[in-house]
């Protein structure tokens, strides 16, 4: 419904020639940001200042500069203007006693001497007042007067003057005429305050998928946690299984060896018994003839569990390929971490940037950071909608 802005020296010549409704060299009538002006309706605008001050709106703001103290720096905001809009409550023939009795409460609140325009603009979409006026305030340390739009405007200013303003205009009329809406119930915030705003809710929305995202990584570390102790059980299963066969092989590489070396034992019968047959020899055979059956059935009862150890190694070996998909999981899973953590890395980044942009917006001349700020309400404003008036840039 109303909003405030503050303006150095070199923007106020431009503001000046849009609230004065000027032309420029092709006869155009001036614009200031986005607004559509029916010209058919410019010579119903009015300034309720002209009394106090003629139209040299610029020669007013230097002498009255001047009187005062003022630091000689060329960001320092000269001039603040509340711009007022009509309430939609309000009916057509009390716009101009609204307009009236706005700036009534605007130059009890600011000072009379201070008082640079009120120009009242009909020919735009809304009916409204561009109250401006040098921000003139008492160094109560000093006891002198000096410019300082920072502490005449200030943030209990914004949040006090909607709910001031109403109540003033209640009076006047007898009944609330809409001055304070859901935007302004709270104060009038700033732009910065209103990016800010945007920028915490998205940071929550990523700090909250984040959560998500670390909540189903840790269920799937510890999936793949299990995962790991069963292909590390099977791992040395398989060992055990392998040393298993080793020594089952071992021993039949010594039988082998054993029936190898009987099998050559080749004897000679003679006149005084058997040749070619040594007392080692002798040992053998009667080692091989001392095995019962039953070390038979034992060998053979080996090979068989050697045959069993093999095929229950091999269907171990099979699951290994389920567990390598569950490594792959936890490759996925340091993979979704690392871009979390790129992710909150970026999220800080961008909010350094952004607090670097604020700086930066800051030190522009006020005309740019008006026009920044339109072309920002134009971009974020619903189609076939207009941005209401409820921000201000300090």
């Amino acid at each position: 419904m109303a909003n405030c802005k503050k303006y150095t020296k070199a923007a106020c010549g431009h503001l000046f020639k849009h609230y004065e409704r000027a032309k420029d060299e092709n006869g155009e009538y001036l614009k200031f940001g986005n607004q559509e002006i029916d010209t058919s309706k410019s010579h119903l605008n009015y300034n309720l200042a002209a009394h106090e001050q003629p139209d040299r709106q610029g020669d007013f703001v230097k002498q009255r500069c001047s009187e005062v103290k003022m630091q000689n720096r060329a960001d320092v905001n000269v001039m603040c203007s509340w711009v007022i809009t009509a309430p939609k409550q309000l009916r057509e023939d009390e716009t101009e006693q609204f307009f009236k009795e706005a700036y009534k409460f605007l130059s009890e609140r600011y000072g009379k001497d201070n008082i640079i325009s009120a120009h009242v603009h009909m020919d735009e979409t809304v009916p409204h007042i561009h109250f401006a006026f040098v921000p003139v305030v008492r160094d109560k340390k000093k006891d002198i007067l000096k410019v300082s739009a920072k502490e005449a405007i200030n943030k209990r200013e914004l949040q006090t003057f909607h709910k001031d303003l109403s109540a003033y205009m209640e009076k006047v009329f007898g009944r609330d005429v809409g001055v304070e809406n859901e935007a302004t119930k709270k104060g009038n915030r700033t732009i910065e305050e209103l990016k800010r705003g945007t920028a915490i809710e998205k940071m929550e929305e990523i700090t909250h998928k984040t959560e998500e995202m670390t909540k189903k990584s840790e269920e799937l570390a510890q999936v793949i946690q299990e995962a790991n102790k069963k292909i590390n059980a099977l791992k040395k299963e398989e060992k055990n299984l392998d040393k298993q066969i080793k020594e089952l092989d071992n021993t039949f590489k010594d039988k082998q060896l054993t029936m190898k070396k009987i099998e050559n034992i080749k004897p000679i019968k003679g006149w005084f018994g058997l040749k070619n047959v040594t007392m080692d020899d002798v040992e053998s055979l009667k080692s091989m003839a001392m095995i019962p059956l039953q070390d038979k059935k034992i060998l053979n009862t080996a090979r068989q569990e050697i045959e069993r150890l093999k095929i229950e190694n091999a269907e171990q070996k099979k699951q290994i390929p389920t567990m390598l998909d569950k490594i792959e999981q936890n490759k996925e899973l340091s993979r979704l971490i690392d871009n979390n953590n790129k992710l909150t890395a970026e999220n800080n980044r961008l909010a350094a940037r952004y607090e670097n942009l604020v700086g930066a917006v800051r030190q522009l001349p006020a005309e740019e950071i008006e026009l920044i700020n339109k072309i920002i309400n134009a971009a974020e404003a619903p189609a076939g909608r207009k941005r209401s008036h409820n921000a201000d840039i300090e």
